[in-house]
């Protein structure tokens, strides 16, 4: 790709599970440029990594734990949406 067709997420990655369907609440919008992107999903790591720890160190680390899941989820969805895009070969 050139620098006047930067990578950009696909919009296809769904994310956080609800009801008894295991329908997905949450997709990723599509036309966020790769950088903007990998910055958020970078971010959403940077959180949930210290969640995790705290999670881990406390005795009442529940609360934590869920947090650093949701993030990682967020991110996760950010990363695979990315990969799809690059994947395809398809230009933005």
């Amino acid at each position: 790709m050139n620098d006047h067709s930067p990578i950009k997420t696909l919009g296809v990655i769904t994310f956080a599970s609800c009801g008894s369907g295991d329908q997905q609440l949450f997709r990723v919008n599509p036309d966020v440029p790769i950088k903007d992107a990998m910055e958020h999903a970078s971010n959403l790591f940077y959180c949930a990594k210290h969640l995790a720890l705290d999670a881990a160190m406390e005795t009442d680390g529940k609360r934590y734990a869920w947090a650093s899941h949701y993030l990682c989820e967020m991110g996760k969805a950010v990363v695979d949406d990315l990969n799809q895009r690059m994947l395809s070969g398809q230009k933005a």
